[in-house]
């Protein structure tokens, strides 16, 4: 299994799951359980879900998550410790990063 992406929230983790789910991709979420007993913000060591697909779906599955969101960062695109994309982890949460939305992103 080869790690995927993040989701940001439930509703998008749910959605995705529905689409591979649809087109026959088989997935794990990692963290999937126990990611949902503590709420609040995801930390990437923490509580942050993170799908997996087999290998040979990989291209698959990142082709269809990108039919659906056109700027979605994979793991294998991720850099370490920029903090962007997510949780960067304990610094993040007691500078409060997690309660102001970054300056030019827009909600959908």
């Amino acid at each position: 299994m080869k790690k995927l992406y993040k989701p940001i929230d439930e509703s998008e983790l749910v959605f995705l799951k529905s689409l591979f789910e649809a087109d026959g991709i088989p997935y794990f979420v990692l963290n999937d359980n126990f990611g949902s007993l503590y709420s609040g913000v995801y930390m990437d060591n923490f509580n942050a879900k993170t799908i997996m697909v087999p290998e040979e779906f990989y291209e698959d599955a990142k082709g269809l998550i990108l039919s659906v969101l056109e700027d979605a960062r994979f793991e294998d695109e991720r850099g370490t410790g920029d903090g962007e994309g997510g949780s960067g982890g304990i610094l993040d949460f007691l500078s409060l990063k997690w309660l102001f939305p970054k300056s030019g992103q827009d909600k959908k």
